[in-house]
C-alpha cells in the first residue's frame, strides 16, 4: 500500500522507503523525474509531457523539475476541454538514515489538490521502479 506522509504543520508530501538503500532510492527518484509516466485509467489524470527539464544535484540530494503538460479531454456529455499546465517541483532526498524524500511546489503555483496528485503520481512511479511487482 502507498502512503504519502504529511509533515506536521505544513503540506509538504513526504515519502519514506524502509529497507531500501539510499543510492537505490536516489537512482529511482532521478529516473522517475527524467521519464515521467502520466498514463492513468482515469482520463482526467492522463497528460502528455510536452517539455521536461530536470536539474539533478546529487551532492545536495535535490532534483528540480520544470515540466509542461497538455491534454485534450472529452468526457461524456461535455465539450472537449484543452488544458495545459506548467509545473516546477523541488524534490529532495533528506540526509535521514531511512531514505526520505520531500516533494515541494513553489507557493506561486500552489493548488493543494493538484500538488497532492502530482506528489502521489511521482512517489508511485518511484515505488514502481523500486518494487516492480506493485
Amino acid at each position: 500500500m502507498f502512503f504519502v506522509l504529511m509533515v506536521a504543520g505544513c503540506t509538504t508530501p513526504t515519502k519514506r522507503w524502509q529497507h531500501v538503500q539510499k543510492t537505490v532510492v536516489w537512482t529511482a527518484m532521478v529516473s522517475a523525474a527524467q521519464s515521467p509516466d502520466y498514463f492513468s485509467p482515469d482520463p482526467r489524470k492522463r497528460w502528455i509531457v510536452t517539455e521536461n527539464n530536470v536539474d539533478v544535484n546529487a551532492k545536495q540530494g535535490r532534483i528540480i523539475i520544470r515540466r509542461k503538460l497538455a491534454r485534450s479531454l472529452k468526457l461524456p456529455l461535455q465539450k472537449e476541454q484543452i488544458d495545459r499546465r506548467d509545473w516546477i517541483f523541488v524534490i529532495e532526498l533528506l540526509p535521514d538514515v531511512i531514505p526520505t524524500a520531500t516533494f515541494k511546489v513553489p507557493e506561486s503555483q500552489f493548488v493543494p489538490a493538484r500538488s497532492a496528485d502530482e506528489a502521489n503520481r511521482y512517489f508511485s512511479q518511484v515505488d514502481m521502479l523500486l518494487h516492480p511487482t506493485y
